[in-house]
């Protein structure tokens, strides 16, 4: 593989553990063939934690999606930072393509109704960004209960590190709350882990994910702020409609 092919599959990776490791998302204790590949990413390695990912239904659907839209395969790099982070791929996924992505939801336990529900109402300008799944589809698994804190908490966030501490990462970062029955954002200062041991300096801006540091990226979190924003103003919009 080369280095950009496994950078990518890394960063599939290390999404998806935190929340396996809860038992709320892909095939049980998948992180441990996860962490494997991460710590020595051989073909063999690769090949398992593909397989893997494959089954993650949250997951993998949007980067099949995104990948389909753009004539790229599921695991290149910027499909997978189209769904984690975001990008320019996420605008050349129409409405309708979306709409059937979430259809195939009831496949993997999304009740039927739900799911056709979520499918005819979707909004338009709404991207299948990984905050589009948490904000709109909330969970397709029943294991976890779809309150704002665990919306919040699933929700990839980005955070301004303080410093280190002995119970782990003081960070500046956000958190989803509900005013008015609308979701927002606000800025929540917070401890989170630190399970792939970045080398974190203050000042760094990382991801969090089900309260686990995940990536520096303070290069590209205007990315991630920006597509955040898009799919909550456009959710709010719908609201709005309903009203």
């Amino acid at each position: 593989m080369l280095p950009k092919e496994i950078d990518a599959l890394k960063r599939a990776c290390i999404y998806s553990i935190p929340p396996n490791k809860l038992g709320y998302c892909g095939p049980d204790k998948s992180w441990k063939t996860l962490n494997s590949f991460i710590s020595n990413p051989t073909k063999q390695n690769a090949e398992a934690a593909k397989h893997l990912l494959t089954n993650f239904n949250a997951l993998y659907p949007y980067l099949e999606l995104i990948a389909d839209a753009n004539s790229l395969e599921p695991f290149d790099a910027e499909v997978i930072e189209a769904y984690w982070i975001g990008n320019q791929l996420l605008e050349n996924v129409s409405c309708k393509q979306i709409q059937k992505t979430i259809l195939s939801f009831q496949n993997f336990g999304l009740p039927k109704s739900i799911a056709e529900k979520k499918a005819s109402e979707l909004p338009d300008g709404m991207l299948p960004h990984h905050s589009m799944h948490v904000l709109y589809i909330n969970f397709i698994s029943q294991k976890v209960e779809p309150i704002v804190k665990n919306l919040s908490n699933c929700l990839v966030q980005w955070a301004k590190v303080l410093e280190e501490t002995p119970k782990g990462i003081r960070v500046k970062g956000i958190e989803l709350f509900l005013e008015s029955a609308e979701l927002k954002l606000r800025e929540k200062e917070k401890i989170v882990h630190n399970p792939f041991n970045l080398a974190l300096k203050p000042n760094d801006i990382v991801t969090v994910h089900w309260s686990s540091s995940i990536e520096i990226v303070t290069e590209q979190k205007q990315k991630l702020e920006s597509y955040t924003f898009k799919n909550l103003n456009t959710l709010s919009l719908l609201g709005k409609s309903n009203e």
